[in-house]
Parts: C-alpha cells; sequence; structure tokens
C-alpha cells in the first residue's frame, strides 16, 4: 500500500467513520497532509528539491499535474485549515487518494507492508 492512500488502512477505514466534529477535522487534515505530501513525492526528482511548506508542495505538484490541482489545492487547504464538512473528507478520501495512490505505485512501485 503506497503511503498515499493512508485512507485505505484499516485505522484509517475505522477513523472514515467518523461522527463528531473533531473526528472529521482530524481525520481530514491527517488525509489531506498525507495526499499533498505524497504527491510532492511524485514531482520532486523532477522538481530537484525539497520543501516541507505543504502549500508549496502543493503548488510544485499542481506544475505536473495541472489537471488534478484543485483537488490538491482543496487538500492542502484541508490540511491548514481543517473541515468538519463531511462532503470535503468525502471528497479526499474517494477520489484523490485513489488516484494518487495508483499515480505512486506507477512511479515507485509497491511499498513494502509494514512490520
Amino acid at each position: 500500500m503506497s503511503p498515499i492512500c493512508a485512507c485505505r488502512s484499516p485505522r484509517r477505514r475505522r477513523r472514515a467513520a467518523a461522527t463528531t466534529d473533531a473526528e472529521r477535522r482530524n481525520l481530514g487534515r491527517g488525509t489531506a497532509r498525507r495526499i499533498v505530501r505524497s504527491g510532492f513525492t511524485l514531482v520532486m526528482p523532477r522538481w530537484g528539491g525539497w520543501t516541507s511548506d505543504l502549500q508549496e508542495c502543493a503548488e510544485i505538484f499542481c506544475r505536473y499535474y495541472p489537471e488534478r490541482a484543485e483537488q490538491v489545492r482543496t487538500a492542502a487547504a484541508t490540511g491548514r485549515t481543517p473541515s468538519a464538512d463531511p462532503a470535503v473528507l468525502g471528497l479526499l478520501i474517494d477520489d484523490p487518494a485513489p488516484r494518487s495512490s495508483a499515480e505512486y505505485v506507477a512511479v515507485h512501485g509497491e511499498k513494502a507492508p509494514c512490520p
């Protein structure tokens, strides 16, 4: 399983059933940050540098994948300012995470399972 698709891990799936605003904000923040950071790892070698700034990671990623710019910018915004809106959480888990996971595997290969 790639790091991008952390929402598919058993722990993330349990937390995806979040019922309180605090649980949804926490899950959304973590998922959003993983999407942006893992997406950045796809382009980091081509870009030739490193940054830990979430917004900058998203903007650099968008240069290489402009068709996914809106989703990644939404993820970066949610990573910095978590939302309790279930629709935002659904947007993060249902679309960019699986697509990014497939791209990550295509570029870097399957990640070894955690011990």
